[in-house]
């Protein structure tokens, strides 16, 4: 079977990849940086959590800490991490107690949270994030502030493949399959589409429904 990745990093040498997604730094960093000076200064008693969602965050959140202890909060602060690689991200990075959520998709953070102590929650994250976890949150009464990271664009010359010799196709994210219909112009229902994650899997299913 001729497989599709379209991911940005691909594991797997019998996949053909071409990523659909490219990550570079926002244009203007300021209110990232603005973000962290205010965590790691904040010097109250309120609880906080610092919420990575991904490696990504992590990296461009640590190449602004301009020295500073990455670990160095108040013990009421915590830091939270979605699944094992922006766990191995954070310490890398120096992060050392973390707390990583069970399940690895946006319904598990707020599943998470729900049993934790209502505080402010900041976000690092991308341009094109989902709403869900920070609305999801508020719900629950955090004060939620999410900032701008990294950018998750379109590559500028991504390589476009002949379908009719592809079997399957797999999506890591909603932009990999919004960029594939921007390439393409159509999202092949003659092939098994196959998705990372159940946020992922619900935008590819409110594609097709919307070209039934």
């Amino acid at each position: 079977m001729s497989t599709l990745f379209t991911g940005l990093v691909c594991n797997n040498k019998e996949y053909i990849h071409t990523p659909l997604i490219e990550i570079v730094p926002v244009k203007d960093d300021s209110q990232l940086r603005k973000a962290l000076f205010q965590w790691y200064d904040d010097k109250s008693e309120n609880v906080g959590y610092l919420l990575f969602t991904s490696r990504y965050s992590v990296k461009y959140w640590s190449l602004n800490l301009d020295g500073r202890d990455p670990q160095h909060i108040m013990p009421n602060k915590k830091v939270v991490s979605i699944g094992a690689t922006t766990t191995l991200a954070l310490v890398e990075a120096g992060f050392q107690d973390i707390e990583q959520v069970e399940e690895d998709n946006s319904y598990g953070v707020i599943d998470w949270f729900s049993n934790r102590e209502r505080g402010h929650v900041l976000i690092p994250r991308s341009n094109l994030a989902l709403n869900l976890i920070p609305d999801g949150l508020r719900e629950l009464g955090f004060q939620v502030t999410t900032v701008t990271a990294y950018e998750n664009i379109m590559p500028s010359n991504p390589k476009k493949v002949d379908l009719s010799e592809i079997d399957r196709i797999i999506f890591t994210s909603p932009s990999t399959i919004d960029n594939f219909v921007k390439l393409y112009g159509y999202l092949p229902t003659d092939k098994e589409l196959k998705t990372r994650g159940v946020v992922t899997e619900k935008h590819l299913m409110e594609i097709l429904n919307k070209n039934i």
